[in-house]
């Protein structure tokens, strides 16, 4: 991937002009764009710690500090598992021992959300995308089954109470309904709340991209730009991957959806590549250094 990623940007045309652009046109207003981009980062993860704070209501009572070292502990081990699943075992460190479990349950419905949020506004996206920018009979492929996705996850995400009593009715399924009969806590209106933390999430995610794009030169019709920018996010979230391999895939799929709109190759690229710097392996490390304190107590 980082291969064909450097072969693209290479061919690309103006390249010489593109990069001595980007290395000598700063200004005070780009400054301000990367600070913005590095201001909404610890504003996303602190909506996702008062997320997951609201999602361990019923379980555990925790402080949004206690939160925030929770989800950073998370993110560090998920970067290391495929499509981050370890960002589960990460966060319950911070839980009591008899809550661990329950943790795992509520942080699946976070995640359910988020991934809610992404496949709507990405199904929105390739609409626009069909419509006004490339029409391929795999895209509408894509857009049906994404339509599918979203119901099937629309419908268990809000129906969690009947589907656990369904569950109750296996007897080899008995020995974990202890552990997930937590979700019964979640009525419709906490579940919507939850959303929408998920949607402000979704929304700092799309509004650094785009600054990112200003920033780095890549030019396009502004909606043209957001809506592709929901077909990546949503092409990203269903793509097996594992976090600390992604910048090569990110960069893929960028390139892929937003050729047809853009020739600057390099900008993409490097937006993508700043976007995973600073929204997953910057706050990644900071998480690694709390697990590193972690062990130290301990051993103590």
């Amino acid at each position: 991937m980082s291969y064909a990623l450097y072969h693209q940007v290479k061919h690309q045309p103006n390249l010489k002009l593109t990069v001595e652009k980007l290395m000598t046109d700063w200004n005070i207003e780009k400054i301000f764009f990367i600070g913005i981009v590095l201001l909404l980062m610890l504003i996303n993860w602190t909506i996702e710690a008062a997320k997951w704070q609201l999602l361990l209501k019923g379980t555990e009572k925790i402080s949004l500090g206690q939160s925030l070292l929770s989800v950073l502990t998370g993110l560090a081990i998920s970067i290391i598992t495929p499509n981050r699943v370890g960002e589960y075992m990460g966060r319950i460190l911070y839980l009591r021992n008899n809550h661990k479990l329950q943790g795992i349950t509520v942080t699946i419905i976070g995640s359910f959300a988020q991934l809610i949020v992404t496949g709507f506004l990405g199904m929105i996206g390739l609409v626009y995308y069909i419509t006004f920018v490339v029409q391929h009979t795999w895209l509408y492929i894509l857009l049906f089954s994404s339509i599918l996705l979203c119901l099937f996850l629309g419908y268990f995400y809000f129906n969690l109470k009947q589907i656990l009593e369904w569950s109750a009715k296996f007897s080899f399924l008995k020995k974990i309904i202890t552990y997930i009969e937590i979700v019964r806590q979640f009525d419709k209106r906490q579940l919507v709340k939850i959303l929408m933390f998920s949607f402000f999430r979704y929304a700092i995610y799309t509004i650094q991209f785009l600054l990112l794009f200003k920033l780095l030169l890549v030019e396009a019709p502004i909606l043209n730009l957001l809506f592709t920018v929901w077909v990546i996010f949503w092409a990203m979230a269903i793509v097996p991957t594992i976090a600390i391999a992604e910048v090569g895939i990110r960069g893929e799929t960028a390139l892929f959806f937003l050729s047809p709109i853009c020739t600057n190759s390099l900008g993409i690229v490097s937006s993508t590549i700043l976007l995973w710097l600073i929204n997953l392996i910057i706050p990644a490390l900071i998480g690694s250094l709390y697990i590193f304190k972690m062990k130290i107590y301990e051993d103590e």
